[in-house]
């Protein structure tokens, strides 16, 4: 029953949000080709963090986690005019498959730069371009927390923090799942959305999608 409720959810959400250009759906070709459809962000949630984005103002903004560009392409679309996005990500072909996509992107009053290469270390290089408005959070999981702390130090005071697959399929409370997930990694991600809870430190709040989008305002 529960299965069912689930995936008419699913398919009602999919109805209203499929409506993708066709970059974004290239996006989805190339992660269907590599295998990896089922982690692409859905069109729901890549357009509610792309709505939270736009209404923060953001205008200088970190994506981890590139994938196929996907997600990218929405935070883009929510820049405005003179604004920047970096998206890093750490595996050549995903990278070259992205960089396909935002080479079809019309870049004249925005930018998107790729950076390849492993998150900490490329992250360390980007703090000159800051202070940011904002980041969204989507890469190694075992690395969140480093992510997190990466991001107090380079955004600015106000600036807004967005990070995917915060349930771990249900891990983080003991769930089983069919997703294997480290003891590290289930570790890491609850030290990770305590601190992202810790009032003294954000102003946060989770959105209940189907992995979990943590939404958090930095004092």
């Amino acid at each position: 029953m529960r299965e069912s409720v689930l995936s008419n959810r699913e398919e009602y959400l999919s109805s209203l949000f499929n409506k993708e250009n066709e970059t974004k759906k290239l996006s989805r070709q190339f992660a269907e080709e590599l295998g990896l459809a089922r982690i692409s962000i859905s069109a729901a949630e890549a357009q509610l963090a792309h709505i939270l984005m736009k209404m923060h103002g953001c205008r200088k903004f970190v994506e981890i986690g590139t994938l196929t560009g996907l997600s990218a392409q929405y935070f883009f679309d929510a820049l405005p005019a003179g604004g920047e996005l970096w998206t890093l990500e750490k595996d050549p072909e995903h990278a070259r498959r992205s960089a396909e996509v935002f080479s079809k992107l019309d870049q004249a009053s925005k930018r998107i730069h790729l950076v390849v290469g492993d998150a900490r270390e490329e992250l360390v290089k980007l703090e000159a371009q800051g202070p940011f408005d904002g980041v969204f959070i989507d890469g190694n999981k075992a690395a969140y927390l480093d992510y997190l702390l990466w991001a107090e130090k380079n955004l600015r005071k106000g600036g807004l923090v967005l990070a995917d697959n915060i349930f771990l399929s249900g891990a983080v409370w003991g769930e089983a799942t069919t997703q294997k997930f480290s003891e590290k990694q289930i570790r890491i991600m609850r030290e990770f959305n305590e601190r992202l809870a810790n009032p003294e430190l954000y102003e946060a709040a989770i959105a209940p999608t189907f992995e979990g989008l943590f939404v958090a305002i930095k004092k």
